[in-house]
């Protein structure tokens, strides 16, 4: 009988203890509202050649060419450097100077100019690129405008994963505006200022395929999202630490996950 009456004690305490440590932590996480988010992918193996999008907007993509693989969190895509991609049908992106956060996991030992995301017509100011920006036998994350670009200082091709985050803030015009973030890390920021007017008349949304005079993505591709807003780092770092449903809490199991995401984290 008393060892019946103290696992019930420990079992009630644990639930208390574990209860409070979701309300600790997840008051400690910078919450998102899932509004915000234009599309997402986990890339789960089971849907095939679709990148289910996670958004509720029905925005998902066609993979072309790349394989799943491990990722991050579950399953990731792998790139072949020579014609893989991904296209976002019917969604052109986010126009104008409107502000926009892109984030996503890569990882790769190929020192290239690894063609991230794009959208926009490849003209001054209309182009919207997020690619690597290579220097000497490292790359680092930059986006670029045609005509002018934004890169930051840590290597993003020394075969680890690396969480990358492109900030436009709200009330910017200008490329170098943006801020970079690289494993949570803001950037230096180098580059040539131009002024920005993403266009979102014609080109769909890719994820791999170059512009031209610029190469395939190689490597692998994960936890993708693009936003509406401007995250702040601790955002930033909530989507890192925890993952893009956990961190989003899109369904039921997402937001349970999240309870535990962060329980984890701390």
């Amino acid at each position: 009988m008393r060892i019946e009456n103290r696992s019930k004690f420990l079992l009630i305490w644990l639930t208390v203890l574990t209860f409070g440590l979701v309300c600790i932590n997840i008051s400690r996480s910078a919450p998102i509202d899932s509004e915000t988010v234009e599309v997402a992918y986990l890339f789960n193996k089971g849907n095939g050649n679709v990148a289910k999008d996670i958004s509720g907007n029905g925005r998902d993509g066609k993979i072309t060419g790349a394989k799943h693989v491990k990722g991050v969190i579950g399953d990731g895509l792998e790139y072949d450097g020579v014609d893989d991609n991904l296209i976002v049908t019917g969604y052109n992106g986010i126009g104008g100077t409107d502000p926009r956060t892109t984030v996503f996991w890569f990882k790769t030992t190929t020192v290239r100019d690894h063609s991230w995301v794009k959208w926009g017509v490849n003209s001054p100011s209309q182009k919207y690129y997020i690619r690597a920006h290579v220097r000497g036998d490292e790359c680092n994350l930059r986006v670029e405008v045609n005509s002018g670009n934004n890169f930051g200082t840590d290597n993003v091709c020394d075969g680890e994963w690396h969480h990358c985050a492109v900030v436009f803030p709200d009330g910017s015009d200008a490329v170098k505006d943006h801020d970079l973030y690289v494993d949570g890390k803001l950037q230096e920021k180098e580059g040539t200022e131009f002024a920005m007017d993403t266009s979102v008349d014609s080109q769909v949304v890719n994820m791999g395929a170059p512009l031209a005079n610029h190469t395939f993505m190689i490597g692998s591709f994960d936890e993708v999202a693009i936003f509406n807003v401007d995250l702040t780092e601790d955002q930033i770092k909530t989507i890192m630490d925890n993952g893009l449903q956990a961190a989003l809490g899109v369904d039921p199991q997402g937001k349970l996950a999240t309870s535990w995401a962060m329980i984890k984290t701390y």
